[in-house]
């Protein structure tokens, strides 16, 4: 189970981080610390997001709170998928390993920095990152391989005298 999974994990940790970095050091560098792409409906704006999902709680406490919540949501996830999942599809492993790549890329700048470094504005929506896009886009999936019965392979099982139904 764990070569899709941790390759998908390491290519969102590397991208999310990667794209973090030089879009804080060019925006930083702007007025507004924004570039308008498509005005009003897509902007590259840089924040500091010390809450949890979408910015909620941020300044509520302090933010080894919110490391913690993560730390041990991700090790509930782990626990829940090596429980539940006995033989996951490779779509399954490959879902799993966006949510927990997305996850170690906010974990990281958490560690890092004492928050999470969002920068997408889409019209209303609150500011998000890679890393919050590739978890939410797995739960969307996960929820369809779920409800669609693929998320685990059936069984290799022959049905009993197989040899005599010829």
């Amino acid at each position: 189970m764990a070569g899709p999974t941790i390759a998908v994990a390491m290519l969102i940790t590397a991208l999310d981080q990667l794209v973090k970095s030089s879009l804080t050091e060019i925006l930083s560098s702007r007025e507004g610390f924004e570039i308008i792409i498509i005005d009003p409906i897509l902007r590259l704006r840089l924040v500091h997001n010390s809450g949890l999902l979408f910015g909620m709680f941020s300044g509520a406490a302090a933010p080894w709170v919110f490391t913690v919540v993560v730390v041990t949501a991700m090790g509930a996830l782990i626990w829940v998928y090596s429980r539940q999942l006995q033989r996951p599809t490779l779509m399954a492993r490959l879902v799993i390993g966006l949510t927990f790549g997305g996850a170690l890329g906010n974990l990281i700048d958490r560690f890092r920095f004492g928050y999470v470094v969002d920068y997408v504005e889409i019209g209303w929506w609150p500011v998000f990152n890679l890393a919050d896009a590739s978890i939410n886009i797995s739960i969307a999936l996960f929820l369809l391989l779920l409800v669609s019965g693929r998320l685990e392979k059936p069984p290799d099982i022959s049905p009993p005298f197989t040899q005599w139904n010829k």
